[in-house]
């Protein structure tokens, strides 16, 4: 990574600026996805360590762009943010030894496509400490022109009091990347120092927002309900012509998909491998026969589906240039599924990445999804930020005002050196093995070798953290997820999880039971819809032996889909813990004789986990014994 000392425009009458800069602008504005902040030790403290984001979503990682003698001095935090509202973080790192710690505020560090750095700013307010000093928090006193006990170490850091209300007293810090903000921080080897922030991104020069939906009843919302609990059929139609990655499906899948308790299906596909010539792009009907066989057994066994293209790495590493090719693909399914229920969604692309950046897709996805309308106007659209349908991304995200059938779609594949340990695609740095979930181990693991320093730091950080924030735990996907929630709730846009998973080759079993299942309470709790990576490829749910098979392992159906936990609190009250989009049926009997007469008495679809029904008539019933039954 390298550092751009940049000026920037001083401007607003309302600011008070911090001394240094030049008034001229060369760094196009962009909205900050994350507050980054940095931490350095001086020699004497040794190493930081056990860096752990208590509250908030992101990450702690080494500043892997300094020599890799000076990392475990180092931290750097990218922390998920809004425009919209202070975000609450809470971080705790503990040094080795007494000393100094350098705090610097900034923004994140993001290259605009003519080489410059894109101004991010962040906005930062009543930052507190414990277990060491933090000067003047709040922002609120002065000395020589900056805050008390705080120094910019370049650039032109700003002092404001607006536009948008502070957190504490009258005033809070507006950084970026290249004009931050930097104090030092006295700490005590062995003891660990919690660092408290609220922080926000700075809405750029002419930002137009998105608007919001306030019908919680919207089209999308009402579709978004079927499809909570999804399963993906991967490695068979993303596969290049010619290649084969073992995923082959047959009738028998939906069946034991739909028994198990999914109820929709994600299906990858390589729509642009089966096109013809440019202008018209015709796909093959050689496609359409293997996609309408999944297609339709899927809907006829009572199966949601979400198609998709994937894997169109043309168009994401160069969007303008394959753009049309992207519309004339969507023009042509619209037209070919326009006679199927509404149960079958469209997904606009998999995980774009490169130039498809958030911003560069906003204005194709708008112009995508007006073609579709136009064809298909009532089929429900999946639409996901770019950088692999990165949660950080939502902030950069903008979907036609007007379009209330619109579900945003964001995977999460943290901790990703778990769940991707041993994958060849990803390798170097995934090649250390048998990590387990939750860390720290037993025993240290050892960095396999040649894996970069970022890996490398991430293991040392596995093998020292407490089990509540390692990084291979659920501390890895509870704040994202959150995010993600918290993001849709305010735009009124529901969200799903596309993609989760663990690969199972070098996973330790039990480790990998316990993934799934933290990972999907965690889901169930926020009532995000999900689609597992994936039903019997490298990533499996389930174990097809013959004719037959099961989950494997078998522990794998419980921590997927729980059991439901009754009690009864009083007479004729019933409870239940179960997961969110199933729908459950409430029977009643008088008497548990030999073959019981229960009568059905409640149907309800759970829009949260815990779920609580009072019989009306149970104070008129001699007896009165009740049954939970799982419909669907």
């Amino acid at each position: 990574m390298m550092f751009a000392f940049r000026h920037v425009v001083c401007a607003g009458c309302a600011l008070l600026v911090l001394r240094g800069g030049l008034c001229a602008q060369s760094n196009p504005e962009n909205l900050s996805p994350v507050a980054r902040f940095d931490l350095f030790a001086s020699v004497s403290v040794g190493s930081l360590t056990n860096g752990q984001v208590l509250i908030g979503g992101g990450s702690m990682a080494r500043q892997d762009w300094i020599a890799p003698a000076n990392q475990p001095r180092s931290y750097t935090a990218s922390l998920s943010i809004f425009h919209f509202t202070w975000a609450e973080l809470l971080v705790r790192f503990t040094a080795a030894s007494n000393g100094t710690v350098e705090l610097t505020l900034r923004g994140p560090w993001e290259q605009a496509p003519g080489g410059s750095i894109y101004k991010q700013e962040v906005l930062w307010d009543a930052l507190s400490a414990t277990n060491t000093s933090l000067p003047n928090g709040s922002f609120e006193t002065f000395s020589g022109g900056v805050p008390s006990g705080w120094y910019r170490p370049y650039g032109s850091a700003i002092v404001t009091n607006g536009p948008v209300a502070p957190v504490d007293g009258v005033r809070f810090v507006r950084v970026w990347h290249d004009a931050p903000l930097a104090c030092n921080l006295s700490v005590t080897g062995g003891v660990p120092v919690t660092l408290r922030f609220f922080a926000r991104a700075q809405t750029p020069t002419n930002f137009t927002d998105m608007a919001r939906i306030t019908n919680t009843n919207s089209a999308a919302h009402v579709a978004a309900r079927k499809f909570m609990r999804g399963v993906n059929l991967g490695n068979y139609l993303e596969a290049p012509l010619g290649e084969d990655w073992g995923g082959h499906y047959g009738t028998n899948d939906f069946v034991w998909i739909r028994g198990e308790g999914f109820d929709h299906v994600r299906l990858p596909m390589a729509w642009h491998y089966y096109c013809g010539p440019s202008p018209n792009y015709t796909i093959s009907n050689s496609i359409y026969g293997k996609a309408d066989f999944l297609v339709t057994n899927a809907l006829n066994r009572g199966l949601n589906v979400i198609v998709n293209i994937h894997h169109f790495d043309d168009f994401t590493s160069d969007p303008a240039a394959w753009t049309d090719k992207f519309y004339s693909i969507w023009q042509q399914l619209a037209t070919h599924y326009s006679n199927f229920p509404s149960g079958l969604a469209f997904e606009l692309i998999n995980e774009p990445k490169a130039a498809a950046t958030t911003t560069a897709l906003n204005p194709i996805y708008a112009e995508a999804i007006q073609r579709i309308r136009a064809i298909s106007p009532a089929r429900t659209i999946f639409v996901g930020p770019g950088q692999w349908n990165s949660i950080d991304q939502l902030g950069a995200l903008r979907l036609p005002d007007t379009d209330e059938n619109l579900v945003v779609t964001v995977h999460s594949y943290e901790p990703f050196y778990f769940t991707h340990q041993g994958a060849s695609w990803t390798m170097p740095d995934t090649a250390t093995t048998n990590i387990v979930f939750p860390g720290p181990p037993p025993t240290p693991a050892t960095p396999a070798p040649g894996i970069s320093s970022w890996a490398t730091n991430w293991l040392n950080d596995y093998n020292t953290t407490p089990a509540e924030a390692n990084p291979s735990s659920p501390a890895a996907f509870r704040g994202p997820l959150l995010i993600a929630k918290q993001w849709g709730d305010y735009y009124g846009r529901p969200v799903h999880v596309g993609e989760f998973g663990c690969y199972a080759t070098y996973a330790p079993t039990n480790s990998r039971v316990r993934f799934y299942q933290e990972m999907r309470q965690r889901m169930d709790e926020l009532g995000l819809g999900w689609a597992m990576w994936d039903w019997k490829a490298g990533f499996h749910y389930w174990k097809q032996t013959g004719n037959t098979g099961q989950p494997d392992p078998p522990a794998l159906r419980d921590a997927i889909f729980p059991r439901p936990k009754l009690r009864s609190p009083a007479a004729g009250v019933i409870e239940t813990d179960s997961a969110v989009g199933k729908t459950l049926i409430v029977q009643r009997a008088q008497s548990l004789a030999p073959l019981p007469s229960w009568q059905s008495v409640k149907t309800q679809t759970l829009l949260t986990p815990q779920w609580l029904y009072a019989d009306p008539q149970a104070t008129s019933l001699s007896n009165g014994f009740y049954r939970l039954e799982w419909l669907k």
